[in-house]
């Protein structure tokens, strides 16, 4: 049987086995399983690239998509869930007994058995979410060694609920996939006094879209402007390619009052000259609610990024398969030592194309804890995902807590040292972390 499959794999329009009557088939084995772990994205419609909703389909692409499961690529679910770096939820990937039930119905022939109508698997939803977007824009890459194929630009958006509420999640579409590298939403609160100590928030955003009135927007390398100026509230929204829809745990959310506005901060990547001359106007549908048990809060440290602020940025050498960078934050720098504790609902680690692996560690003076919180072997900048702790093994911090992350990279291609930045051709080693106050906070 193993031959056969690994036959099938190296000529799938070969593998036309014979199939038999005792074995697996479409209708009672293998419709089921697609429904369940594969047809939400792998439909028409779908962020999926093959399509396994239908019979054909399935036969079709059913050796591609066996291949992939079986390589552990698919579905996408880079974080090592076996027990031995966190606790995730991870229902969504196979078991060894369904990717063996595959990989039996691809290698004795792709077999449809009885053929009986399916239930239809819809696609993926938020249900009760307002739609936002940002205006059709037309980037243009701004240059320089921090950006040479990119443009970032801040969005100023109204949410429109009239009244104080909370961010309970997310669903964000790019306009054009080709050219959206990543999107923040950002939080401000345009009475707030800025980081200048001398305006309001809402006289930088003001004066910053006045300087280029033929342009919706502002450019914002960084946050939510290129000098850090705009005091931020929070940061609830983190998109990037492959990531789906975000529900954050029940009953919890990310305070939002009717004065403050949201501020997207889109990354437009460039580096495709086939790309020059797009445009784009990114969806943001967000889901509130009136009310939560426990509320959240976004941080975003990357001490790679930390380096261009501190004198000689730190450098990735050239030609080299595997070259790591690592970096470490107290409570207190991450913000969070005044508080009794936070509990981590989920992280997203983010690096750019040369990524290979990444690792984060919690780290505990008092009790000389080091745990690892988070491992990915194989980084695909194309399926970035938010990561959720299961409940009952979720990761507490505490003044006397750090994070350690440590970010690896092929610079194989690469004749010069490679520089921390913005851009889609520099680097990051960043972690979103998803952070629960206690109780009543």
């Amino acid at each position: 049987m193993r031959t056969l499959l690994l036959l099938c794999l190296a000529a799938a329009s070969a593998c036309t086995g014979p199939t038999s009557p005792t074995g697996p088939t479409y209708s009672t084995d293998i419709a089921p399983l697609l429904a369940d772990k594969c047809v939400r994205c792998h439909q028409q419609g779908g962020i999926g690239s093959i399509r396994l909703d239908t019979y054909e389909h399935a036969k079709n692409n059913g050796v591609a998509a066996s291949a992939a499961v079986q390589l552990g690529v698919m579905p996408p679910f880079y974080a090592r869930h076996d027990g031995t770096c966190g606790d995730f939820v991870d229902g969504e990937t196979l078991t060894a007994a369904q990717k063996e039930l595959l990989a039996t119905w691809v290698a004795e022939g792709l077999a449809e058995g009885t053929p009986k109508e399916q239930p239809l698997t819809p696609l993926p939803h938020l249900d009760g979410a307002r739609e936002l977007s940002t205006p059709l824009f037309a980037p243009v890459a701004q240059g320089g060694t921090l950006a040479a194929a990119d443009e970032y630009r801040c969005f100023p958006i109204a949410h429109g609920t009239g009244r104080d509420t909370f961010v309970t999640g997310y669903d964000l579409q790019p306009g054009d996939a080709r050219v959206v590298h990543h999107v923040l939403g950002f939080i401000v609160d345009p009475a707030r006094m800025s980081r200048d100590g001398m305006r309001t928030n809402a006289a930088v955003m003001q004066a910053l879209d006045e300087q280029s009135p033929s342009r919706d927007g502002w450019p914002c390398f960084g946050q939510a402007d290129d000098q850090g100026l705009i005091a931020i509230d929070s940061v609830p929204v983190d998109w990037a390619p492959g990531q789906g829809i975000i529900e954050y745990p029940e009953g919890m959310g990310v305070p939002l009052r009717r004065d403050q506005l949201l501020v997207l901060q889109v990354h437009y990547n460039l580096a495709d000259p086939a790309t020059h001359g797009a445009t784009d106007s990114t969806k943001l549908r967000l889901r509130t609610a009136d009310s939560v048990e426990r509320k959240l809060a976004f941080l975003t440290p990357d001490g790679l990024l930390d380096t261009l602020f501190g004198g000689q940025p730190a450098t990735l050498p050239p030609l080299a398969a595997s070259t790591t960078f690592s970096w470490t934050a107290s409570a207190t720098k991450l913000g969070i030592s005044s508080l009794p504790y936070v509990d981590v609902m989920a992280v997203m680690p983010h690096m750019h194309e040369r990524g290979r692996k990444f690792e984060l560690r919690w780290k505990d003076s008092s009790a000389g804890a080091d745990t690892c919180g988070v491992h990915i072997d194989a980084w695909d900048f194309h399926w970035q995902r938010m990561y959720y702790y299961r409940e009952g093994s979720l990761p507490r911090l505490t003044a006397q807590s750090s994070v350690q992350v440590t970010c690896d990279y092929d610079t194989s291609r690469d004749t010069m040292a490679v520089l921390p930045g913005w851009g889609t051709r520099n680097e990051m080693c960043l972690v979103v972390m998803m952070l629960a106050f206690p109780p009543g906070i």
